[in-house]
């Protein structure tokens, strides 16, 4: 399968209503099943089922090792952990706002706007959809109206399966999201789908002729679910090097391969002579009879050609060492010594695999003040008023990694900017 990333849906019109979503949907529909497709071959192979398992060996069909060197699941794995290892939490941006409030007025409601993160587990929701982002290229999730309140939480943050799960946008350079839409497919085979606009819920079912409204429900929160991405081109963190890891499959197999059949090696009779019993057990044991010219004497022997394993290696060798590089996973190298702390961050690829990291942070909190704007809008309608007074631009997302490298440094540059009168919340 020849991946490039998934396709962002588009459509031509610039407003939803009842008479034209059926066909919007339609249209989009079919594009997001072109997704769904990849996104579950993508799935499937990070759980090992790659190509390899489907070789066919024409030469000796009986010796057909299919190994599986899942380093998909060890990049997935390394990237999920680097990114979402740690909670992500929200602090005061600046110590005054546009309307003049202090920061900490400001400060209190981001307090219990992160309260309201830890009662719904999002560190850990985080961690799933950083697996779906990293996996499929795209991760989906929705954020509700708390359906029952017990503490500080008035949303409800729920995953969405990314093979169920899409955004249309409409065709114009702001790219406005007009759809979110999640369906479910029933044990009958019908499908049944949710589709946000930003004034309405409808229910739609897929019928032999396209999507008919089932009904119609106002919607005051806007469209609640968000798509959050990889990359630019919302491709996988190991689509981009699938030829080499299937590369890597191949000389795998084929080095165990070359020892079974030198374990197996063809026996050679040259000029001997057995009877047709020994001739077909001959066979059975993987053996060749020939004959040669009349005074030749006889010879047994085996037809062994060993595979050279330093040169083998040398290749494997390489192509894990690409599929590290592309993929911005530090090497498995040993330090050689007397280096420091920061020295080792620079070396054995942590350098590349913070840099893509950081592009990673700036995508996510694009979607995640999408996110923000859904969850203040929610608090505004609840009780909890002193969050829905916050402003987008006062809240900043962090991220934390290597929270203690260095930690003289910025301690002595924490004092530093206090003395020089910066608040402390800023500092």
């Amino acid at each position: 399968m020849e991946l490039r990333g998934r396709r962002e849906i588009f459509t031509d019109v610039t407003e939803i209503t009842k008479e034209n979503i059926c066909e919007v949907m339609d249209e989009a529909f079919a594009t997001h099943l072109l997704n769904a497709t990849e996104i579950e071959y993508l799935q499937n192979y990070e759980k090992g089922k790659q190509p390899i398992l489907d070789r066919i060996k024409e030469v000796r069909p009986e010796i057909n090792f299919k190994a599986v060197e899942n380093h998909a699941t060890e990049i997935t794995t390394f990237k999920v952990g680097y990114v979402f290892g740690s909670p992500i939490t929200y602090v005061q941006r600046a110590s005054v706002d546009l309307e003049g409030n202090t920061a900490e007025a400001d400060d209190k409601a981001i307090a219990i706007l992160n309260e309201m993160m830890f009662e719904e587990s999002k560190a850990s929701k985080d961690k799933t959809l950083g697996k779906d982002i990293s996996v499929c290229g795209v991760g989906y999730r929705i954020v509700l109206p708390k359906k029952e309140r017990l503490g500080v939480s008035a949303i409800d943050i729920l995953r969405l399966n990314p093979q169920t799960a899409f955004i249309v946008k409409a065709n114009d350079i702001y790219k406005t999201k007009l759809i979110g839409a999640s369906y479910v497919t029933t044990s009958d085979g019908v499908i049944k789908m949710g589709a946000y606009t930003k004034d309405a819920y409808y229910e739609l079912e897929k019928g032999k002729s396209g999507f008919e409204i089932v009904s119609v429900q106002p919607n005051l929160i806007g469209v609640p679910i968000i798509q959050y991405s990889n990359d630019d081109e919302r491709m996988g963190c190991f689509e981009r090097v699938i030829p080499l890891l299937d590369a890597l499959n191949e000389a795998t197999s084929d080095r165990l391969n070359g020892l079974a059949q030198f374990i197996q090696a063809i026996l050679w009779m040259d000029n001997c002579e057995i009877d047709k019993e020994q001739m077909e057990q001959l066979k059975d044991k993987l053996g060749l009879l020939t004959k040669s010219e009349p005074g030749k004497p006889a010879s047994v022997q085996y037809l062994t050609a060993s595979l050279d394993q330093s040169q083998t290696q040398t290749l494997i060798d390489y192509l894990y060492e690409q599929i590290l590089q592309i993929a911005g996973v530090p090497g498995r190298e040993q330090s050689t010594g007397g280096n420091t702390g920061q020295a080792i961050l620079l070396s054995n690829g942590w350098q590349i695999a913070e840099t893509q990291a950081k592009n990673l942070e700036q995508i996510f909190s694009e979607s995640e003040r999408e996110m923000l704007k859904v969850v203040l809008k929610i608090c505004s309608m609840t009780e909890a008023t002193e969050v829905a007074n916050l402003k987008l631009s006062d809240i900043d997302i962090k991220f934390s990694r290597n929270r203690t490298d260095s930690l003289l440094v910025k301690t002595q540059g924490l004092v530093n900017q206090l003395q020089a009168g910066i608040h402390p919340l800023v500092a």
